[in-house]
């Protein structure tokens, strides 16, 4: 290979790792906190990173496939998209700057909860059924 090329090649290689950590760090970032968060997932333009999208998708559907402590259930309706729980979120940050600070995985949890619990009451727990009676006919 001619040096040219090959200082090419080092060259592509190298953005492509600085990509990647790059990338990465962002996925760390907006764990933290909810300033961290608002920090990487504001976005002016149409597409809101995707890191951001991923989180938000993996913290609604989790709590969507479980019981909360108290009994209600996250039912996301169709019409509920990534980016528009995204854009909850990050409204939800801004309107709160006290919570800020708090774990992002929290307020993802508070916007979810507060937008998409089900309608209708907790499911009745099934009964156990009665043990055989010792007695004889």
């Amino acid at each position: 290979m001619k040096a040219p090329h090959i200082r090419t090649l080092i060259m592509a290689v190298l953005a492509l790792t600085i990509s990647s950590v790059a990338k990465a760090q962002k996925t760390s970032d907006i764990i933290k906190s909810g300033d961290d968060f608002l920090a990487v997932c504001q976005y002016d333009n149409n597409r809101p990173p995707n890191v951001c999208l991923a989180y938000v998708a993996g913290v609604a559907g989790t709590l969507a496939l479980n019981w909360s402590d108290s009994g209600q259930r996250i039912c996301i309706p169709d019409s509920a998209t990534l980016r528009t729980t995204l854009d909850l979120v990050l409204q939800y940050i801004k309107d709160n700057p006290e919570k800020r600070n708090q774990k992002t995985i929290f307020l993802v949890a508070q916007v979810t909860i507060k937008n998409y619990v089900c309608e209708g009451s907790k499911p009745q727990a099934a009964s156990a059924p009665a043990p055989p009676s010792n007695e004889r006919h």
